[in-house]
């Protein structure tokens, strides 16, 4: 979190002090105090008013930054979208189903945390790709042709350095995957979820098998989003993952399977 709360800061920082930021901060000053009335108080205010302006285009500008890697900002746009759209499906939703009240906090919550995990990923891709630029996918500068046994033991010991490098890098980009690899199962599921309230709410069909089907898709979605906040908790970006989460089959279906 802090890492990301730096990098924003850093990045309104350089819109702020970038040349078109700092002429427009001296043009505000300029216009303010040449033209403005009202004596001292009035221009203080006018000018508070214009710099604020200014400091709110330069988080807009920044906001625009934040991600280094094209393809998680597209991960973070489809995230944004899908939520989007599960708001306005849930604002216009008539029906009251207790089953469904606590879910939109629970989709905002893992939303939140989705965005923190995709921000630290495209801070950990950005600095693996300009620390390792150019030596990841190369072959070692280096022929062994010797017969010294010396020179072969510290070849094969330089050989098993760069296997066991390559490793802590695979490692570290398996965590950005996952950490994608949410992404995409929350995207889905909230697809899932938009359709089945669509469904509920405007097919028409018997109020009994409509509320059945509809709360068991709930239980599926229910599971899903308990699977991916569980997978972002054990998500440290590091290695390998703690812990595999598994979406298990909700109780729900179970019982309707028994029932049939």
């Amino acid at each position: 979190m802090d890492d990301v709360r730096r990098r924003d800061m850093k990045l309104w920082i350089e819109e702020l002090t970038s040349p078109g930021g700092i002429f427009c901060i001296i043009a505000i000053l300029v216009v303010v105090f040449a033209i403005f009335p009202g004596g001292l108080p009035g221009k203080t205010f006018g000018a508070t008013i214009g710099l604020s302006l200014i400091a709110y285009w330069g988080w807009s500008a920044s906001v625009r930054r934040r991600f280094n890697d094209p393809r998680l900002r597209a991960m973070w746009k489809g995230v944004q979208d899908r939520l989007q759209r599960f708001e306005a499906v849930n604002k216009e939703n008539q029906r009251k189903i207790p089953e469904l009240s606590e879910m939109p906090e629970t989709i905002r919550g893992i939303g939140k945390n989705l965005y923190l995990a995709l921000r630290r990923a495209d801070l950990i891709a950005h600095e693996i790709r300009r620390s390792e630029e150019g030596l990841l996918g190369g072959p070692p500068a280096w022929a062994s042709h010797t017969t010294d046994a010396q020179s072969q033991e510290l070849y094969r010991l330089a050989d098993k350095n760069i296997a066991e490098y390559r490793q802590e890098i695979a490692g570290v980009m398996d965590g950005v995957r996952r950490t994608e690899a949410q992404a995409a199962v929350f995207m889905t599921t909230l697809d899932s979820i938009r359709v089945k309230m669509l469904g509920y709410r405007l097919v028409g069909r018997s109020p009994e098998l409509a509320t059945h089907d509809f709360l068991s898709a709930i239980a599926e979605a229910r599971a899903q989003l308990q699977s991916i906040d569980t997978a972002l908790d054990e998500l440290d970006l590091s290695h390998y993952p703690r812990q595999i989460s598994v979406v298990k089959e909700p109780e729900v279906q179970n019982k309707n399977a028994d029932s049939a």
